[in-house]
């Protein structure tokens, strides 16, 4: 099982939850709750508006409004 925690960097945040989408691993729903979070948090210091991120299965983006948004598809 994955721990996740405030230290680590966006790719493998990204990283992490394209496993967790992909169902290759199982997150407990805190630590889901977590790489959520973090990812928008990122999203939010590192990407301008308008733009996103994406790593397999996983988009993150930070729409002109400022909201951000998690997507995980298959």
């Amino acid at each position: 099982m994955f721990v996740v925690n405030e230290c680590m960097a966006t790719p493998e945040l990204m990283r992490i939850a394209a496993d967790f989408g992909q169902n290759r691993i199982e997150l407990s729903p805190p630590e889901k709750e977590l790489l959520v979070s973090l990812l928008k948090t990122r999203a939010t210091e590192e990407l301008e508006y308008g733009q996103e991120i994406a790593w397999e299965s996983v988009r993150v983006v930070r729409r002109v409004t400022g909201a951000v948004g998690v997507f995980f598809h298959q």
